[in-house]
């Protein structure tokens, strides 16, 4: 079985700090990537780490039975099962404000939120911490509608921009969810150009509009 990845909702830093969230399940956000893990005749969902290691956080099918229907807490205590008897570690938990807060401090990725009585993939809120970048357009994609940006000599990625009008030499805004190891913007979105911070006046050679 296939489980599709759920939609997440994204809840501001700000909002999140001054939100009750008594009702709801925090999990820590690990820096790795979605996998789903077949274990006997169940399925838990968690990342998978670069060194090899697996943090589960969900669990749509417990022991043959399929349990997205069913309220996380349910879910939570055969996803606690399931992994204890496989060995396998789940991802770390706290409550309210300050453990978003303590997270975040300890240089983590984010936090997952889930409603006491959610369905699987319903409702679901991430909340990270965003920051903003200041890069130079270096190159465009006609058909992705997307550019690749540059900042302080560093190779930021691709940010979609479809819709608007760049040049490549623009300098632009981007926000993102903080850097990958390999100095690439996490989930960038393109916030304003910045024609104040403009160092090419030449010039561009192409461009992207509506």
């Amino acid at each position: 079985m296939n489980i599709p990845r759920p939609d997440y909702r994204t809840c501001d830093l700000k909002s999140a700090l001054a939100f009750d969230w008594r009702g709801w399940h925090l999990s820590r956000k690990m820096d790795g990537c979605w996998q789903q893990q077949e274990i006997a005749d169940s399925i838990i969902i968690g990342e998978a780490m670069h060194g090899g290691h697996f943090f589960a956080f969900d669990c749509p099918v417990a022991y043959g039975e399929d349990v997205r229907r069913r309220a996380w807490t349910e879910r939570r205590e055969a996803m606690r099962q399931i992994a204890r008897e496989a060995g396998v570690n789940t991802a770390p938990e706290g409550h309210g404000a300050e453990f978003i807060e303590a997270v975040l401090r300890d240089g983590g990725e984010g936090v997952v939120a889930k409603p006491f009585a959610a369905h699987f993939g319903f409702d679901w809120v991430k909340i990270k911490r965003s920051e903003t970048h200041d890069c130079i357009v270096t190159e465009i994609h006609p058909v992705k509608r997307s550019i690749r940006l540059l900042e302080n000599g560093i190779d930021r990625g691709w940010c979609s921009v479809a819709g608007r009008q760049i040049n490549i030499g623009d300098v632009v805004e981007i926000i993102c969810y903080g850097v990958t190891a390999n100095g690439k913007c996490r989930e960038p979105r393109f916030s304003r150009p910045r024609p104040d911070k403009m160092n090419l006046p030449e010039p561009k050679a192409a461009c992207i509009s509506g």
